[in-house]
C-alpha cells in the first residue's frame, strides 16, 4: 500500500516540475528519502519506477508550480490551486510512536494566492500564500485532518534547459491537523510517553533547493528540503525526538511522446 502512494507522489513531484509542452508522456526513476514525520529520527527511502506526464492549456495547468486552475490572473497577482501532503509511516519503525497508530497518506489542497514582486531577464521573485485543508486516507476511507498554510518567497533562475528554484518561508497548521501527528492520547500512554494535546499555531521554518533541466528527450529534477522545528508549538511533544526534518528527492525520465505548442 505504501509503495502505491509513493508512486503517487513521484508522479505529483514530475507534475510540479513540467514547463512549457501540451502534453508529455514518458518513463522515469525516482528515489525519496524522507523522515516519518517532522519531528521523528526515524526515516525511510525508496527508488521506484513512475510514469512522466506533463500538460498545458489556457486554463489548467501541470507545470513546474503544481497543479493548478486559472481563477483569476490580474496583472501581478493571481489565484491558483494548491497542493500538498505527506507520505505514510508505520508506527513499527517508530520507538517513540510504538503501539500507536500508523500515520496514514496525507493530501493537501487549496487555494494559492501568487504575487509576482519582480521578473526580469532570468530572475524572478514570488510571494505564495497557500491555505490548504489536509485529508488523510488509507484508501479505504477518509478523513479530515485540519488546515495548514506555509506562506514564503520563491526565488527563480531560468537558464532554458536548467532551472534552479529557493524558496523560504514559514509553516502554521491549526490544532486538528498537529494532533494528527504529535497527540498522545490517554490510552497511548506509557512510562515514556506522557499524555500530550496539541495547539494550533507555528509550525515550522522551511527552506528548500529545487533543480530541473531538459536537454532533448530527457528531464531529470532534484530537490532538498530542511524544516527547523524550535519554536514550534508542539516541540514539548513526547513524539518530537529532534528539531530538524530533512527531506530529498531526485528523478530521471526519458520522454517518447510530446505535443508542442
Amino acid at each position: 500500500m505504501s509503495r502505491f502512494f509513493l508512486l503517487v507522489l513521484l508522479i505529483f513531484f514530475t507534475f510540479s516540475h513540467a514547463k512549457e509542452s501540451l502534453f508529455e508522456l514518458g518513463i522515469g526513476v525516482g528515489s525519496l528519502v524522507y523522515p516519518n514525520y517532522m519531528g521523528s529520527k526515524s526515516t525511510q527511502s525508496y527508488t521506484l519506477p513512475y510514469p512522466y506526464m506533463r500538460y498545458k492549456s489556457d486554463y489548467f495547468n501541470i507545470d513546474k508550480d503544481g497543479i493548478s486552475g486559472k481563477i483569476f490572473d490580474i496583472k501581478d497577482l493571481k489565484l491558483d490551486l494548491s497542493l500538498g501532503g505527506s507520505l505514510p509511516a508505520s508506527s513499527e519503525n517508530s520507538k517513540v510512536r510504538e503501539g500507536m497508530p500508523d500515520l496514514h497518506f496525507i493530501f493537501e489542497i487549496g487555494p494559492k494566492i501568487i504575487y509576482t514582486i519582480f521578473s526580469h531577464g532570468k530572475a524572478s521573485l514570488f510571494f505564495e500564500l497557500p491555505i490548504r485543508a489536509a485529508f488523510s486516507t488509507d484508501l479505504h476511507s477518509i478523513a479530515a485532518q485540519g488546515l495548514i498554510s506555509t506562506p514564503e518567497l520563491k526565488y527563480e533562475l531560468n537558464y532554458g534547459i536548467m532551472e534552479f528554484t529557493i524558496r523560504s518561508g514559514v509553516m502554521y497548521a491549526d490544532a486538528q491537523y498537529h494532533s494528527y501527528f504529535y497527540e498522545v492520547a490517554k490510552e497511548y500512554e506509557t512510562p515514556t510517553r506522557r499524555t500530550y494535546s496539541a495547539l494550533g499555531g507555528y509550525s515550522a521554518l522551511k527552506n528548500r533547493l529545487g533543480i530541473t533541466f531538459r536537454k532533448d528527450n530527457w528531464w531529470g529534477g532534484g530537490y532538498i528540503s530542511h524544516y527547523q522545528l524550535d519554536g514550534a508549538i508542539y516541540e514539548d511533544s513526547p513524539l518530537v525526538e529532534t528539531k530538524s526534518a530533512t527531506y530529498f528527492g531526485a528523478t530521471l525520465a526519458y520522454i517518447f511522446y510530446s505535443t508542442r505548442r
